[in-house]
């Protein structure tokens, strides 16, 4: 449906900067979300809090067979994690210009992270912390921030060097999910600053029987819907001077996406698409990209 120039005016205005929490653990990866914090914050946060958590050990008297437990003195602990992330802070107050405070929690690193960012306006974290393997490229604290956090959350991976993002490239499904990842970016661009929506639209031949194929023939309605739903954005887009391109592209959403993130500063994804069982809160294709591309991820859950 297109759009007439009154409903330029009528666009909604920008959402207000807010709170940013950035994980810290003292690893490398926690170095790489806190310097694409201070890249990107400029204009869209408010104040950026740096958080760190620590857990006390489990100690107990050896042999293990004995009722005694040792006193474990954990407030060495507590102080050396409120040094670490107070340093942090005074080292980049003086890049931005909002609030940045330190923060120290205690309990496991997800779980205060959550708890944190709960009124928060945007949780980043680093890929990989000081834990888990050194092999895999996404740790069990940023999964379960991307996977559980109720804000969008940016996971920042290890081998990328944080720019601030002039390029976004959203996947989108026409779910209510990739709608909001889709507002939620042109929301975030910079004015001058480039969004591209992509459609996948996946033309595997479906399987009718032993030796039998149907070959979808929807696409021309599928790209009709995919600029029925962009319209509007665009108009949103077009009233802050972002520049907003579509892609409507006959592939599988995993390479498809994979390839056009590599020219991306930010790759900006829904919870949950259309694809993803009910139960499930982070869908199948926000996974994969999240295991295997390499650039800054977002994923935004349905803002309503």
């Amino acid at each position: 449906m297109a759009m007439v120039d009154g409903d330029r005016a009528a666009a909604p205005p920008r959402s207000g900067p807010g709170r940013w929490v950035v994980g810290i653990d003292g690893s490398d990866g926690a170095a790489l979300a806190l310097r694409w914090a201070v890249a990107n914050a400029r204009g869209r946060a408010s104040a950026v809090e740096l958080m760190t958590a620590w857990q006390t050990p489990a100690v107990g008297a050896y042999p293990m067979s004995s009722p005694e437990v040792l006193v474990f003195d954990d407030s060495q602990l507590q102080a050396a994690a409120a040094s670490e992330v107070r340093a942090l802070a005074e080292d980049v107050r003086s890049e931005l210009d909002v609030p940045v405070e330190s923060v120290v929690g205690r309990g496991g690193p997800a779980e205060a992270l959550l708890a944190a960012a709960a009124d928060a306006a945007l949780l980043v974290v680093g890929s990989r912390g000081r834990g888990g393997f050194a092999r895999l490229l996404l740790g069990s604290t940023s999964t379960q921030c991307a996977t559980h956090a109720s804000v969008p959350t940016v996971v920042v991976p290890s081998d990328t060097e944080p720019v601030a993002a002039q390029r976004l490239l959203v996947g989108f499904d026409g779910s209510a999910n990739s709608m909001s990842a889709l507002r939620w970016a042109v929301d975030f661009a910079r004015p001058g600053t480039t969004v591209t929506v992509a459609w996948v639209w996946d033309a595997t031949p479906l399987a009718v029987g032993s030796d039998a194929f149907f070959f979808p023939d929807a696409s021309d309605l599928a790209a009709e819907r995919f600029n029925y739903l962009v319209e509007p954005v665009s108009v949103e887009a077009a009233a802050h001077d972002v520049i907003l391109e579509r892609e409507f592209i006959r592939g599988t959403p995993r390479s498809a996406l994979a390839d056009h993130a590599t020219e991306a500063d930010l790759v900006v994804l829904g919870a949950r698409g259309h694809g993803g069982v009910g139960a499930a809160i982070l869908g199948s294709v926000s996974t994969w990209v999240l295991h295997h591309v390499h650039r800054p991820i977002a994923i935004v859950p349905d803002l309503g």
